[in-house]
C-alpha cells in the first residue's frame, strides 16, 4: 500500500512519467487550469439542476469538455444520460461532432430537466429504452467509437465489452465512478491490465482508458486538484 501511495503521489505531480506524450496529456489536458470559454456556461447549467438529480462534480464536466476538445472525435457515445449535462459538456467542445446518449427508464422530473438542458443542443441524439439493446443497435451502424462515456449506468461491464470491437488507436473510454463500490473498483483495476488496453489514467472518481498499442502501456494515478 505504501509503494502504491508513493507511485500515486509521484504521478499526480507529473514525476515518474517517462513519455513526453503522457506528460503533456497530464499537465496540459488533465490538469489544465486555463478558463475555457465554456466553463461559465457549464457552471450556470450545473447550478440549475435540482438537488435530487444525478450529477458529477463540476470538475468532471470541465474534464469532459477538455478531453473532447483535445481528441475531437467524430463519434461520441454515452451510456447513462442522467440530466444530459455531460453530453452538453462534450458537445460544447465539438459542436460539429456526433453525440449519442443512451438511457433507461428515468423519472418524469428528470426527463423535464434533461429536455430543458438539451433545448440548445439539437445535435445531441437521445435514446431511451433498453440501454444495451440500444447500444448494440448504434454500434452495428458504425465502424468505430471516438469517445465512449460510461456515465450513469449499472451496465458498465457489458457496455465496455460490447464496445471493444469498435476501438481504434484513437479511442478513449471515460468511465465514471470507478470506486463506487469494491466490485467496480476491482473490475477497473483488472481492465487496466488487459492485453488490448493501452495507457490508462486513474483520477480517483474517473478512469480514462486509451487503446494505442504502439504506445508503451502504463497506468497513472493523477490528482486533478493539484496546484
Amino acid at each position: 500500500m505504501i509503494n502504491k501511495w508513493i507511485r500515486r503521489k509521484r504521478n499526480s505531480l507529473g514525476f515518474g512519467i517517462q513519455s513526453p506524450n503522457d506528460f503533456y496529456f497530464v499537465q496540459h489536458i488533465l490538469r489544465e487550469k486555463s478558463p475555457y470559454y465554456a466553463y461559465t456556461e457549464l457552471h450556470k447549467m450545473l447550478q440549475q439542476l435540482p438537488a435530487d438529480c444525478p450529477r458529477f462534480s463540476e470538475e468532471i464536466y470541465r474534464l469532459l469538455f477538455r478531453l473532447t476538445n483535445h481528441i475531437y472525435p467524430h463519434t461520441i457515445i454515452e451510456v447513462g444520460t442522467g440530466t444530459g449535462l455531460s453530453a452538453c459538456a462534450m458537445t460544447m467542445a465539438h459542436p460539429t461532432g456526433e453525440c449519442i446518449t443512451i438511457d433507461g427508464t428515468v423519472p418524469a422530473s428528470q426527463l423535464a430537466v434533461r429536455d430543458r438542458l438539451l433545448t440548445n443542443f439539437p445535435q445531441i441524439t437521445v435514446k431511451n429504452g433498453d440501454e444495451m439493446a440500444l447500444f448494440q443497435q448504434i454500434l452495428s451502424t458504425r465502424k468505430h467509437i471516438g469517445i465512449l462515456h460510461i456515465a450513469h449506468t449499472a451496465h458498465y461491464k457489458e457496455a465496455t465489452r460490447l464496445a471493444l470491437p469498435y476501438i481504434t488507436e484513437n479511442t478513449l473510454f471515460v468511465i465514471q465512478g470507478i470506486r463506487d463500490n469494491d466490485e467496480k473498483r476491482i473490475w477497473w483495476e483488472a481492465l487496466q491490465k488487459e492485453r488490448h488496453t493501452g495507457v490508462s489514467y486513474d483520477l480517483g472518481e474517473t478512469g480514462l482508458m486509451f487503446f494505442d498499442r504502439l504506445h508503451h502501456k502504463d497506468m497513472y494515478w493523477v490528482n486533478l486538484r493539484s496546484k
